[in-house]
C-alpha cells in the first residue's frame, strides 16, 4: 500500500449560497451567480491510502449489486402518535432516513440580563439574570382574551448566550433591551422588535396593584427615603432639608436608632444639615467595659495574649488595641475569640461591642442595604422596599417626593406632580412604584451642560386633575401648602383627559362597532352613549372614556377587553442597536408572556415532543443538543409532561463523539439540534461554516444509511426564511420540513419541501398551547371557529396545502380616504394579486375603489399562495365596499383572469368534500371546471363564467 504523505495546506473558496468549491476567488460564484458569496478556507490536503469512503464514513462505497437481487418492497416505517407529523413525513419515519427541519427557533427570543421582572407574589422587581437563583418565582401575564393581568408561575429560566440586542424606548420613557426577534404585544397582535417602527403602539400595564408583605419600621423606611433624596451616605450620614416636618422625622429616626442628631445651619440658607453621629462618651465607656471583660476572660483561660492571638487567628497588635479599649472587634472576630475561650458569644457582651463600634447603627443599616458610599448618580431603591405592604410603600414615596418632588399648578392652570433625580435607575424604579398605585407616569431625560460637560437628569411627571388628586389621596406629600390649596379648589373634570390614555382602533374595531350597532347613525350612537364618535380614519385612536361608554352600551368581547382591560398602549419613540449582551428568557405557565420592564413581552417545542412520542411508541430515542444544557431540556420536558419514555439526552457538539454514541446505542431515532453547532476535529474551520455543515451532514447521512437509524437534524433559518447554510445541505438529506406561519398566532404549519418517501408540499397543522405544540386534526374547523357569519367583507375560500384542502376565512375592509394614494394592505394574501384584483374589479365590473383604502386579511396567520383564492378575495372586497353580507353557508373557489373570467382550479373534488363536511350548503365555482364525478350531497353547486356573474351569485343580486 502506498504510504500516506504529510498533509499540505491549501487555500480554497467556498460559496455560502450553493456550497460549490472554487480554487480561485471571484466576485461572483460561477455556479449559482451569487455576488460576494465566496469565503476563503485553508484546508489540509492529504494524499496516500485514504479512500473517499473512509473519509465519508461507513456505508458509502461498498460493492456493486445486481438490480434483480435488490429488494423492491416498500421501506417499513416507524409509526408516530403525532398524526400531523406522520402525515407530513408520508406515513411515519423511514429507518435510515435523514430529515432536515428548519423553522423559527423557540430559543433566541431573549431579553438582556438587566431587564427587570415584577413578581406579584412578593413585590420583587428583579433583574431577569437573578431569576435563576429565586425559588418558585412568579410573574404577571396578560390573558389575550380579556386583556387582564394575572399572576403566573415561572416554569423555567433560560440562559441563551450572548446575542445582538436592540433598545426600544417608549413615549413614557420605558426601555427594553431584547433581541430583534423578541415579540411584543401590539394592537395587531404579537410583533417582533424588528417589525416595530417609530410610533408603533405596544402594550404596557395600566396598573400593577400588587404589594408585598414584609414590614419595616417607620423610621427605617423614612431613613432610606431621606438618604436616597436629600441625604448623603458617605463617611458621614447626613440629610439636608428646610422643612420642619422633615426635621421632626429625623429626630425620631435618631431616637429609634439610638444615635445623636447634630444640626448645622448655613448662612443665608434656610436649609439645615442634619448629621447622625454616635455619642462619644457612651462609646468610650462601652469600650472600657468590653476591654475589662476581655482581660477577665483571658486570665481565666490561662492563655497568654500571644497564644490567644494565634488560636483565634487575629492580629496580635489588633488584640492589644481591644484590651487597651482603643477599639472593639467585629462580629466575626468576636465569635472567634468566644470559641477559643470556650464561652458563648453572648457572654462577651455583643451589645457593648455594637455600642462601642466606630460605625453607628444608622451606618450599619445603610451599609447592609448596599447604599453606603453611593453617589447621587448611582443611587437605587433597595429590594426590601419593593416587598413592603401598600401603606408602607406609600409612606416611602411620600417621603421621597417631599424631598426631591413637587406638586404644582403650571401657567395653563393644569396641576401636576414631578420628581427629579440624576440616577437613571432610581427614576426607573420610582416610575415602577407609582404604577403599583395605578399612576401611569412619564419619565424623560433632560440634558444639561455643567463646566462644558454633558450632565443628565431624569424627571418623573404626572399631569391633570385626576392623576394629581389620585397621587395626593393615595401617597401625598409634605409642604407645598399653596399648591395643595389651589388643587383642592379645582373642580373635577367631567371626562378624563383624552391626550394620554387612548385606545388604538383599526379596521377590526370599526368593523366590530358596525356589527354591534346595525343601522345606527353616529348621531344616534351619541344619544345612546353620551359620547361623540365621528366618522374618522380607521387608524385614529379613541380615548378610553369613549370606548368604555361604547362597551357599556353595546357589549362585545372586543370592546370590553379594550375598554376594561389592564393595558395602557404606549408608543415607540426610538429603536437602536446596543451590541451584544448575555440574554435570558422565561417560560411562563398558560399565557406564555410576562411583564418585563413594565412592558408586555412574549416568551419562547415541536422536536422535543416528537422525540418524546417516538420514544414512547417505537423505543430508544437519542436527543443531541448543541444549543441547550441537559438541565434546560429537562425543564422543558417537564413542562410538556414527559413520562418515563426511552428518551436519552446528550449535550455535545463534536460530531465524532456523537457518531460514536449513535453507533453504540443504536437508537431508533436520533435528533441533532442543531447542525450549525456541530463540528469535525479534522476540519480547521469553525462550526456553522459551509465546510463544517456540509461535511457533518454527509457523515450523518453515511451513518443513517449504514445503521438504519433515522436522524432528524435541525437547521437555523435566515431572516429571509430559508434554511441557513449551503444549498447542498438540502440536497444531501432525504426530507426537508419547514415550520411556517405567523410566529405570534397560535397556528403553525409544518410543510414538506422535499420528501423522497412521500408527497411534497404536504402540510401538518399545529397549535401552540401551554403544554407545547398540539396537533390540529381539523384545521378548517379551527380556522373558522371565531368567524362572524353576518359580517360584510367576510367569505370562505377553499385552498389546497399539499393534498389537504383547508377552509379559511378571507376578510376585506374598504374605507373612504382623502389621501391621493389610498392604502393597499394585504396580510397573508399576495400583495401583487391584490392590485390585480382591484384593477379587474374596477375595469371589468365597475367596482371602483380608487378613493378607498383596501385591507385584505387571511385569518389565523395563514398565508395563501395559490390563485384559487382570487375569487373569494374579490367577493370579500366587493361585499365590504357595498356593505352586503355574503351568505354564511357559502364557499367560493376560482381563479380570476385579467379579462374578468373565472378560471378552473385543480382538485375540486377534495375541496368540495371538505366544504360539505363542515356544513356549507352552497359553493360558487368556475363554469369551465371539469364535471364533478361524485358531488357531495347537500352542497349546491353554482357556476360562474365571469367575475360579474360570481358577484351576482355571492351578493344574491
Amino acid at each position: 500500500m502506498p504510504k500516506a504523505t504529510a498533509p499540505k495546506l491549501r487555500t480554497r473558496y467556498v460559496c455560502s449560497k450553493c456550497g460549490s468549491v472554487q480554487m480561485r476567488w471571484a466576485g461572483k460564484c460561477p455556479d449559482c451567480g451569487e455576488w460576494n458569496a465566496l469565503n476563503e478556507e485553508v484546508v489540509e490536503e492529504r494524499t496516500g491510502s485514504a479512500s473517499p469512503s473512509s473519509r465519508l464514513g461507513p456505508g458509502i462505497g461498498g460493492q456493486p449489486q445486481k438490480l434483480s437481487d435488490i429488494r423492491a418492497d416498500a421501506l417499513p416505517r416507524l409509526p408516530m402518535s403525532i398524526g400531523e407529523f406522520s402525515r407530513v413525513l408520508g406515513g411515519g419515519i423511514v429507518p435510515g432516513s435523514l430529515v432536515l427541519i428548519g423553522g423559527d427557533p423557540g430559543i433566541g427570543k431573549c431579553l438582556s440580563g438587566n431587564t427587570r421582572v415584577f413578581d406579584p407574589k412578593t413585590g420583587d422587581f428583579t433583574p431577569i439574570s437573578k431569576f435563576v437563583a429565586k425559588t418558585a418565582p412568579n410573574a404577571l401575564a396578560i390573558d389575550e382574551d380579556t386583556f387582564k393581568l394575572t399572576p403566573r408561575s415561572v416554569l423555567a429560566v433560560h440562559t441563551n448566550g450572548v446575542k445582538p440586542v436592540v433598545e426600544i424606548r417608549t413615549k413614557l420613557g420605558r426601555t427594553l433591551c431584547c433581541t430583534a426577534n423578541h415579540p411584543l404585544l401590539t394592537p395587531e397582535g404579537w410583533r417582533t422588535a424588528d417589525q416595530l417602527r417609530i410610533g408603533s403602539r405596544i402594550a404596557s400595564p395600566k396598573a400593577l396593584p400588587y404589594f408585598g408583605t414584609e414590614v419595616m419600621t417607620e423610621s427605617q423606611i423614612k431613613l432610606i427615603a431621606y438618604i436616597l433624596s436629600d441625604g448623603s451616605a458617605q463617611s458621614a450620614i447626613s440629610v439636608t432639608n428646610m422643612l420642619p416636618q422633615v426635621e421632626q422625622d429625623l429626630r425620631q429616626i435618631a431616637d429609634d436608632f439610638d444615635v445623636k442628631l447634630v444640626c448645622y445651619t448655613k448662612a443665608n440658607n434656610r436649609a439645615k444639615q442634619f448629621r447622625f453621629t454616635r455619642d462619644f462618651e457612651t462609646r468610650a465607656t462601652s469600650r472600657q467595659i468590653f476591654a475589662a471583660r476581655l482581660k477577665e476572660l483571658q486570665a481565666k483561660s490561662g492563655l497568654s495574649w500571644a497564644e490567644l492571638s494565634r488560636r483565634a487567628n487575629v492580629d496580635y497588635s489588633l488584640l492589644n488595641m481591644w484590651r487597651r479599649a482603643a477599639c472593639v472587634p467585629d462580629i466575626d472576630a468576636l465569635n472567634s475569640l468566644a470559641a477559643v475561650l470556650g464561652i458563648v458569644p453572648a457572654n462577651m457582651h455583643p451589645d457593648l461591642r455594637a455600642s462601642a463600634a466606630m460605625q453607628s447603627s444608622v451606618a450599619d443599616f445603610i451599609e447592609k442595604l448596599g447604599l453606603r458610599f453611593s453617589k447621587a448618580h448611582n443611587k437605587f431603591i433597595p429590594p426590601s422596599i419593593f416587598r413592603l405592604p401598600r401603606e408602607q410603600l406609600a409612606l416611602f414615596l411620600k417621603t421621597l417626593f417631599t424631598c426631591d418632588g413637587s406638586v404644582f399648578v403650571n401657567a395653563q392652570g393644569e396641576p401636576g406632580v414631578s420628581y427629579s433625580t440624576i440616577s437613571a435607575q432610581l427614576a426607573e424604579e420610582v416610575q415602577h412604584l407609582l404604577l403599583r398605585f395605578g399612576l401611569v407616569a412619564k419619565r424623560r431625560t433632560k440634558r444639561h451642560t455643567v463646566h462644558d460637560a454633558p450632565y443628565y437628569s431624569y424627571e418623573i411627571t404626572l399631569h391633570g386633575v385626576v392623576d394629581t388628586r389620585r397621587f395626593l389621596d393615595s401617597i401625598g406629600i409634605m409642604g407645598r401648602e399653596a399648591a395643595l390649596e389651589q388643587i383642592a379648589a379645582m373642580t373635577q373634570p367631567q371626562t378624563p383627559s383624552t391626550q394620554k390614555d387612548t385606545i388604538p382602533t383599526g379596521p377590526r374595531f370599526w368593523e366590530t362597532l358596525h356589527q354591534v350597532t346595525p343601522n345606527t347613525s353616529f348621531a344616534e350612537m351619541r344619544r345612546k352613549t353620551g359620547v361623540t364618535v365621528r366618522n374618522r380614519r380607521h387608524d385614529r385612536p379613541l380615548s378610553r372614556y369613549v370606548v368604555s361608554a361604547l362597551a357599556h352600551t353595546f357589549p362585545h368581547p372586543l370592546l370590553d377587553k379594550l375598554a376594561f382591560g389592564d393595558i395602557y398602549w404606549d408608543e415607540v419613540e426610538s429603536i437602536r442597536p446596543l451590541g451584544n449582551e448575555l440574554v435570558y428568557d422565561l417560560s411562563i405557565a398558560d399565557h406564555h408572556n410576562f411583564v418585563a420592564n413594565d412592558l408586555i413581552v412574549h416568551n419562547s417545542t415541536l422536536l422535543l415532543q416528537a422525540a418524546v412520542e417516538t420514544a414512547k411508541h417505537i423505543g430508544t430515542t437519542l436527543y443531541i443538543s448543541g444549543e441547550e444544557s441537559a438541565h434546560q431540556i429537562k425543564m422543558r420536558a417537564e413542562r410538556l409532561g414527559v413520562g418515563d419514555a426511552e428518551l436519552y439526552l446528550l449535550t455535545e457538539t463534536n460530531l465524532n463523539d456523537i457518531l460514536h454514541n449513535i453507533n453504540t446505542m443504536k437508537p431508533k431515532l436520533a435528533i441533532i439540534d442543531s447542525i450549525q453547532t456541530m463540528y469535525l476535529d479534522e476540519l480547521t474551520s469553525s462550526p456553522g461554516t459551509v465546510t463544517q455543515v456540509r461535511e457533518c451532514a454527509m457523515r450523518l447521512q453515511a451513518v443513517a444509511k449504514s445503521s438504519g437509524v433515522a436522524i432528524f437534524i435541525v437547521g437555523h433559518v435566515t431572516k429571509e426564511g430559508t434554511i441557513a447554510g449551503p444549498k447542498v445541505l438540502e440536497h444531501i438529506v432525504d426530507t426537508v420540513l419547514q415550520l411556517e406561519g405567523d410566529r405570534f398566532h397560535s397556528f403553525r404549519m409544518l410543510r414538506s419541501i422535499k420528501n423522497r418517501f412521500g408527497a411534497t408540499s404536504e402540510v401538518g397543522v399545529f397549535e401552540m398551547v401551554g403544554s407545547g405544540m398540539q396537533e390540529v386534526t381539523n384545521p378548517s374547523e379551527a380556522f373558522l371557529a371565531e368567524r362572524m357569519p353576518n359580517s360584510p367583507g367576510s367569505t370562505v375560500a377553499v385552498t389546497m396545502e399539499g393534498t389537504r384542502p383547508l377552509l379559511v376565512e378571507v376578510q376585506a375592509l374598504t374605507s373612504p380616504t382623502q389621501n391621493p394614494m389610498p392604502r393597499r394592505t394585504a396580510n397573508g394574501f399576495d400583495y401583487n394579486r391584490l392590485f390585480l384584483l382591484l384593477a379587474v374589479l374596477g375595469k371589468r365590473v365597475g367596482v371602483r375603489l380608487h378613493d378607498n383604502d383596501v385591507f385584505v386579511n387571511i385569518v389565523g396567520g395563514m398565508t395563501i399562495d395559490e390563485p384559487a383564492a382570487d375569487l373569494a378575495a374579490a367577493v370579500a372586497i366587493t361585499s365590504a365596499s357595498k356593505g352586503t353580507v355574503i351568505p354564511p353557508d357559502m364557499v367560493v373557489i376560482g381563479e380570476v383572469g385579467l379579462s374578468g373570467e373565472v378560471r378552473s382550479v385543480g382538485q375540486l373534488n377534495a375541496r368540495l368534500n371538505e366544504a360539505s363536511k363542515l356544513g356549507f350548503q352552497r359553493c360558487i365555482l368556475p363554469k369551465t371546471a371539469r364535471p364533478i364525478e361524485h358531488p357531495p350531497a347537500g352542497l349546491k353547486l353554482m357556476t360562474a363564467r365571469s367575475l360579474g356573474e360570481a358577484l351576482d351569485l355571492a351578493l344574491e343580486r
